[in-house]
């Protein structure tokens, strides 16, 4: 019961240690509610790439927006009803069904712009990103390029380069755990620094 009443106090706690740049409240956070947006995306859009990147969407825009974020109810609420967000507008995007939409009457209207300090600092995640992915071998680089960057699925990828997808799979993996290892980070926040980067090659 007294977790309960604290609930809120906590996620309010959350987002300020967010907005500080706390890396590790943000992977804990990250890890902690990961699996089960996953698949409540999954229910909407039925794809479990695009799942995956819907619920990676929330948590970039959570990090990138934090000062702006207000927690009504509580810190779960607010990831639900934005992957049911994120997934709908997807839906309304690439299939043009708007029922979906209109049942919930959610909004997403919310436009983030970036300060000239925050765009610094995603040049020099931009470069870390770099160096690093420099560092892995070509093939699993160039894996990681078309996955990440240029938003190819794996079957494209596997098509593109004559591999089996359990292949790209494997690249994929060791990719993602040798950037963590060489950025010194855990897989939310690489996944912050690769749509920065992504943002400053726009």
């Amino acid at each position: 019961m007294t977790d309960k009443h604290n609930q809120p106090e906590k996620d309010r706690d959350i987002i300020e240690a967010i907005r500080l740049r706390d890396r590790k409240v943000f992977e804990t956070l990250y890890k902690t509610y990961y699996t089960g947006l996953y698949t409540l995306s999954y229910r909407y859009v039925g794809q479990h790439e695009i799942a995956e990147e819907m619920v990676n969407d929330v948590f970039i825009s959570i990090w990138h927006k934090a000062d702006h974020i207000q927690i009504e109810s509580s810190m779960k609420n607010y990831l639900i009803r934005s992957v049911i967000n994120t997934s709908l507008n997807y839906i309304k995007k690439e299939k043009g069904s708007t029922k979906k939409q209109e049942k919930y009457g959610l909004d997403n209207s919310e436009t983030e712009e970036l300060t000239d300090s925050r765009y610094e600092e995603q040049e020099n995640l931009l470069l870390r990103l770099e160096k690093a992915l420099e560092l892995l071998p070509p093939q699993c680089k160039k894996v990681m390029m078309m996955s990440r960057f240029e938003k190819m699925k794996q079957q494209e990828i596997a098509d593109s380069l004559n591999i089996s997808i359990k292949t790209v799979k494997n690249h994929l993996t060791y990719g993602f755990a040798r950037l963590r290892q060489v950025l010194a980070v855990g897989t939310a926040l690489l996944i912050i620094i690769i749509s920065a980067a992504i943002a400053v090659l726009k």
